[in-house]
């Protein structure tokens, strides 16, 4: 009886190859997006490139931020918890928006990487698809 093939799972596994063949640079796509937002030699939210010897601060969900990202980020924090006013006049609605749309731009990245479906992409690069 273990010899009996499972047709609908071999159908499957030959479209999913299809499509990685077909969407190859879309693929490549998503992981510069996934790797490079991850880098912990570049600042999570500016990009700036950190040097040193030992990798730079972790903030919140393992991300490193530069010095000034840092900085504006725990302002952000103690901003947004109503903990204080701002102490430069550019903290203002906007500049609220942007850290929060920056956090769940983040969420949406670590969610997208918690997928069954990415997990089954990684796979598949995996095995040389």
């Amino acid at each position: 009886m273990n010899k009996i093939i499972d047709m609908q799972e071999k159908i499957e596994d030959k479209k999913q190859k299809e499509q990685l063949d077909k969407y190859r640079g879309r693929v490549e796509t998503i992981q510069k997006i996934v790797q490079c937002s991850a880098c912990q030699f570049r600042c999570a939210m500016c990009g700036l490139q950190m040097s040193g010897a030992a990798p730079p601060d972790k903030m919140p969900a393992g991300l490193a931020l530069c010095e000034g990202c840092k900085s504006e980020f725990e302002e952000y924090m103690a901003l947004s918890r109503g903990k204080k006013n701002p102490d430069v006049f550019w903290h203002n609605r906007e500049w609220l928006e942007i850290w929060s749309a920056w956090l769940s731009y983040r969420k949406a990245i670590n969610a997208f990487t918690a997928s069954r479906e990415f997990k089954l992409l990684l796979e598949e690069l995996g095995s040389g698809a």
